[in-house]
């Protein structure tokens, strides 16, 4: 894969390993693969001289792409949570000459610390519930946003946005595939159970964790021990099952469709493994495909989820397989913030 001349050069300047690796040789988890994050600057645009807010500074390997990408007249300033990691990625930066950076310890929904009116750019890379307006305010007229975010107020429904600030409106002008960890404002210390969102959590005999989340679940006051009986019973009778897809068609555009369409019954889920699923849930069965990979499904129940799920996948055939790039991206002003969803 390709990318525009300026992310080209910012890629050979910097050594990738020099800020993922650690001490003993591991990958660091709070990183992302870098086509990942060449196709969000991509997005993003960054021009020399630009001012730039960072919303999870993570291992440093962004924030010295983007250092670059601004250069010498420009600026970066890079929010993180946990304190190790901005003390190490403050040492690595300033190893390495990029001196045009600020690194500071905070909640990065609330942006940096009086700044408003100042940055160009604001690039985020954990998936936010909204846009928050404290970006928002501290974006210059014209900002570009790009940020993960949540597509329906389900955990792991997530696209990456690009925003344009209008004055005091907000313009959505492009939505691709990609998603990170939900932003929280304490360190989170395990990756596999969403630290919002999941409306039924339990752990199976081996202390794997499984979860579900549903808009259904939701409008029942026993959420929770509906939700823990239907984990259960996935525990206890949950076996493979052929998906609703074959080989040849497009596992993403079927995933963006469901987001869009957010049929009756969705549900997105982990079954006691690190890979987020979603498909369809009623009280007493499911069909989930992994986001990924709907050859395969898994499935409790005497079949009738399976055909909900197949149903839904003759709906995306019969609308003409819309894929991902399909998708409108819509912004919805809410109480502290724009809400992302999406539309066919």
């Amino acid at each position: 894969m390709t990318f525009s001349p300026p992310v080209e050069a910012a890629l050979a300047a910097v050594d990738e390993g020099a800020y993922t690796t650690g001490p003993d040789g591991a990958r660091l988890p709070q990183t992302s693969s870098p086509t990942v994050i060449a196709t969000m600057l991509d997005l993003l645009d960054v021009t020399p001289g630009a001012r730039v807010l960072e919303i999870g500074t993570g291992s440093g390997y962004s924030t010295a792409l983007l250092s670059h990408l601004v250069g010498d007249a420009g600026h970066v300033t890079t929010v993180e949570v946990v304190p190790e990691l901005v003390t190490r990625a403050e040492e690595l930066l300033h190893n390495h000459g990029r001196r045009n950076v600020e690194p500071i310890c905070g909640d990065g929904a609330k942006g940096a610390p009086g700044r408003a009116d100042e940055f160009d750019r604001v690039i985020a890379w954990a998936t936010s519930a909204r846009i928050p307006d404290e970006w928002v305010v501290q974006a210059t007229p014209q900002a570009v946003i790009v940020t993960p975010v949540n597509l329906t107020g389900m955990a792991k429904t997530f696209g990456v946005a690009r925003v344009r600030c209008e004055g005091e409106e907000m313009v959505a002008e492009q939505l691709v595939p990609g998603g990170f960890v939900e932003a929280h404002d304490q360190v989170v210390d395990q990756w596999l159970v969403p630290p919002y969102g999941a409306d039924a959590v339990t752990r199976d005999g081996e202390g794997c964790s499984w979860w579900l989340s549903a808009e259904w679940l939701r409008t029942r006051q026993d959420s929770d021990t509906l939700g823990r009986a239907l984990l259960d019973r996935l525990m206890l009778d949950g076996r493979p099952a052929p998906g609703p897809l074959d080989e040849s068609e497009d596992h993403n555009g079927f995933y963006g469709f469901l987001l869009a369409t957010r049929p009756q019954g969705l549900t997105t889920a982990a079954c006691g493994e690190p890979v987020w699923r979603i498909g369809y849930a009623s009280p007493s069965e499911a069909a989930l495909i992994s986001f990924s990979d709907a050859q395969r499904a898994f499935h409790a129940g005497d079949g009738h989820a399976l055909q909900v799920l197949a149903g839904w996948a003759d709906s995306w055939r019969a609308q003409g397989q819309p894929a991902f790039a399909d998708l409108r991206p819509t912004l919805r002003r809410i109480q502290d913030g724009w809400q992302v969803r999406v539309h066919l």
